[in-house]
């Protein structure tokens, strides 16, 4: 696959910040309009007798409640010769099957992994040059597959989670 050499031994990588998500203001409607949502889908998910549906639903509402209401959150990222660092959690090269730089309108890198849970990796990468260097650099370490956002990606999106 790819050698280790000594200019990667003596390589510093790149590493930047990136927030979680553009984040956007909620009126009270809308906390309300979840709310009533979520306790008419539970009553009639225990009307047709089916309680443990109701409780997932009014957690997973309260999670995302949660989640829109507090602010995005700052990410540490770091692109090195031992792999992909995301705020201290390490994606060893080994476990990354390819990448995709999507440069068009907002740089993102898109990573493959072999994770169950986080089969797919979408980090902002925020400034086009800064695209085309992690680009060239993860070049050398792993394939490169263009690939396209998962569906989960685009309804958190659209959630604004």
């Amino acid at each position: 696959m790819w050698r280790y050499t000594r200019a990667m031994a003596e390589d510093s990588g790149i590493s930047w910040r990136v927030d979680t998500h553009e984040h956007q203001e909620r009126t009270n409607d809308w906390y309300w309009g979840l709310g009533l949502l979520t306790l008419a889908a539970s009553g009639i998910s225990i009307f047709l007798g089916n309680a443990l549906f109701a409780v997932i639903l009014l957690l997973g509402a309260g999670s995302i409640g949660v989640l829109v209401a507090r602010g995005p959150r700052e990410h540490e990222v770091r692109v090195g010769p031992k792999g992909l660092s995301l705020d201290g959690t390490l994606y060893r090269w080994s476990g990354i099957e390819s990448f995709w730089v999507e440069e068009k309108h907002d740089p993102h890198l898109l990573l493959t992994t072999q994770g169950v849970l986080h089969p797919q990796l979408i980090i902002p990468l925020g400034d086009p040059n800064r695209a085309r260097n992690v680009r060239d650099y993860l070049k050398r370490m792993v394939k490169e597959e263009e690939q396209e956002p998962h569906m989960g990606h685009h309804v958190a999106q659209m959630l604004g989670l």
